[in-house]
């Protein structure tokens, strides 16, 4: 079973919704704010069993630590009582050895004492051998005493190397107790640092323990108001799903009534395409070559079929074509009013009457026949002369037999000129509206009589003004207007 349906049925886009002072602020909750509002909590979860399973291990580590160093303290202790034991071993020893130093120094006094009291006997009795022979028996009791003494003195002597011999194991040991004592107080120093920097361990595990402590219990507390806030969100969602559910039935309901309007609409427009295409036709222009790819307003963007859709139902797929053929229609119409609003379909004066026509004619002047480009068309004096579409002048001046002349450029390739005025009220490169004053009718130029010689050329081609009057006429009276 894979992870990511799973995630997708039990984390969907929520809206949480906030009233304050009576207005609702909606905010949205996403399946990633969930997704990691859970993961948040887990982790924290994680951090704080993490947290607390060190708390354990350092504990164990310290109470280590301690059994250790209470074991170094008794050893410190036994080394520290066996090396006083030593030293008191020591002094008696050299004590005894002093004292038996003293009674060596006195034997051997004795024994030198003894030597010259025997000199002396020895001398004395050579020289009294004859005269003392009633003291032989006090000479052989002074030999006994003499080899007594020398004996004593033998027997001391013996003492004396065994002495020496022990003391020199006394210093040995000594001097080896004395390097173990040395060892023991570097060791014993090495032991405080070492329970110094226990101690500072162990207050530095006690202040973060604390502060464990404290973020453990405000982890609780932000779980408690979490699922407080969950359970709220929870009620909200029910709240937002009975709202769902009417916004559906009103989208249906709308849905129905905007299928309804693009009918009427697209009717509408399809009504007036109708219409100003007649217009057009009455011109005697084609409307499709009115209508080319150029002339027509630019329209487009990327293709969505809605058809295809799995998740629209059928009602809104019927929507969405009915909206985009009426988006079509509605394109067409307003590209054909703009085309119409630079096609010249009013006449150029307010009052006067067709003198000479569109067409073959009788010359004026030579009186012969000749084709005549445009309309003439007389009237009284000072007769205002107006621009029959929005444009820009191209032409405003003296010209040769068209005398002083304005003519305009409408765009889609129509012209309009305004020939024989008496003066004219606009300049060259100016922009002008419908129906803008441009000059007065008058005589000027190739001219019998006081007209206006009006022209209208579509693509640089000259078209007859009354057909072009009879189409205004008619869009004018005829054309609907567009609905919005």
């Amino acid at each position: 079973m894979k992870l990511k349906p799973v995630l997708d049925r039990i984390f969907v886009d929520r809206q949480v919704i906030i009233s304050t002072r009576g207005q609702p602020k909606y905010f949205k909750v996403s399946k990633n704010a969930q997704i990691g509002l859970i993961a948040g909590s887990v982790c924290a979860v994680s951090l704080m069993v993490a947290l607390i399973v060190q708390n354990s291990i350092q504990r164990d580590q310290l109470t280590k630590q301690g059994t250790q160093l209470t074991l170094l303290q008794d050893k410190v202790r036994t080394v520290t009582a066996s090396l006083l034991l030593s030293k008191s071993t020591l002094s008696l020893t050299k004590t005894e050895l002093d004292q038996q130093y003293a009674r060596l120094e006195e034997i051997l006094s004795e024994r030198h004492n003894l030597k010259e009291t025997l000199q002396t006997a020895t001398a004395d009795l050579k020289q009294k051998d004859s005269a003392l022979d009633n003291r032989d028996q006090y000479a052989r009791d002074l030999e006994d005493r003499i080899h007594m003494l020398s004996r004593k003195l033998t027997l001391t002597n013996s003492r004396s190397e065994n002495l020496a011999l022990e003391i020199t194991k006394i210093n040995k040991a000594l001097y080896h107790t004395t390097e173990e004592r040395d060892q023991i107080a570097e060791a014993k120093s090495i032991a405080q640092k070492r329970l110094a920097s226990l101690n500072r361990e162990l207050q530095m595990f006690l202040s973060s323990k604390d502060d464990i402590h404290n973020e453990l219990q405000e982890t609780k507390t932000r779980l408690t108001e979490f699922d407080q806030e969950r359970l709220q969100r929870l009620e909200v969602v029910d709240t937002l799903k009975l709202q769902v559910a009417n916004l559906r039935l009103r989208i249906e309901t709308i849905t129905t009534e905007n299928k309804n309007l693009i009918e009427r609409v697209y009717a509408k427009a399809e009504q007036g395409i109708d219409a100003l295409k007649d217009t057009i036709t009455l011109t005697g222009l084609n409307p499709d070559e009115i209508l080319a790819l150029d002339n027509v307003e630019g329209i487009g963007g990327p293709f969505h079929n809605f058809s295809n859709s799995k998740d629209l139902l059928k009602v809104e797929e019927e929507y969405y074509v009915d909206a985009q053929r009426m988006e079509l229609s509605l394109a067409r119409w307003t590209t054909l009013n703009s085309i119409m609003k630079n096609i010249p379909l009013a006449e150029p004066t307010d009052s006067g009457y067709v003198s000479s026509s569109f067409g073959m004619r009788r010359d004026p002047i030579k009186k012969k026949k000749a084709f005549h480009a445009g309309l003439d068309i007389s009237g009284p004096k000072n007769t205002p002369v107006y621009s029959t579409a929005p444009g820009v002048v191209i032409k405003a001046g003296y010209y040769s037999a068209y005398g002083l002349m304005v003519e305009i450029d409408h765009g889609q390739g129509f012209k309009t000129k305004y020939g024989h005025l008496k003066k004219t009220s606009v300049k060259k490169g100016q922009k002008i509206d419908f129906r803008t004053r441009i000059g007065t009718m008058g005589s000027t130029g190739r001219s019998t009589g006081r007209h206006v010689h009006y022209e209208i050329s579509y693509k640089n081609k000259p078209q007859n003004p009354v057909k072009f009057f009879k189409a205004g006429n008619y869009a004018f009276k005829t054309a609907p207007k567009k609905t919005d």
